[in-house]
């Protein structure tokens, strides 16, 4: 058995982890969906929330934007992070189900570029 946490803003995930209100846990057994929960993490700060996400004991977390210490704190307790996904939730469950969802890493933030590059 599998818990994935996704956070999430409407039917996307939502663009940080950090600041989200919601959050989805989906529990995976033998490749498939048994159990689908949408939970809201109300906090007074990021670092309250991620707190509260470690606690749910998540074996994995989809999202897009995280800060590194959330990041760092997050794997520290054994939590695999599959950071800068963005699209549908249901398209990104599906991908993941199907083993093509690629894992990045945090110093694989995407850049923004500047009128100086």
């Amino acid at each position: 058995m599998e818990t994935i946490a996704i956070p999430i803003f409407g039917s996307r995930i939502s663009p940080r982890l950090d600041y989200t209100e919601s959050m989805q846990l989906i529990t995976i057994e033998s490749g498939s969906i048994k159990r689908l929960e949408t939970i809201k993490l109300l906090a007074h700060s990021s670092l309250e929330k991620i707190n509260m996400l470690i606690r749910l004991h998540p074996d994995v977390i989809i999202c897009d934007g995280v800060s590194k210490i959330s990041y760092e704190k997050l794997i520290s307790n054994n939590i695999k992070i599959f950071p800068w996904i963005h699209d549908e939730v249901d398209t990104i469950i599906q991908k993941y189900l199907s083993g093509k969802l690629m894992q990045a890493k945090i110093q694989d933030q995407p850049k923004v570029k500047t009128s100086d590059d």
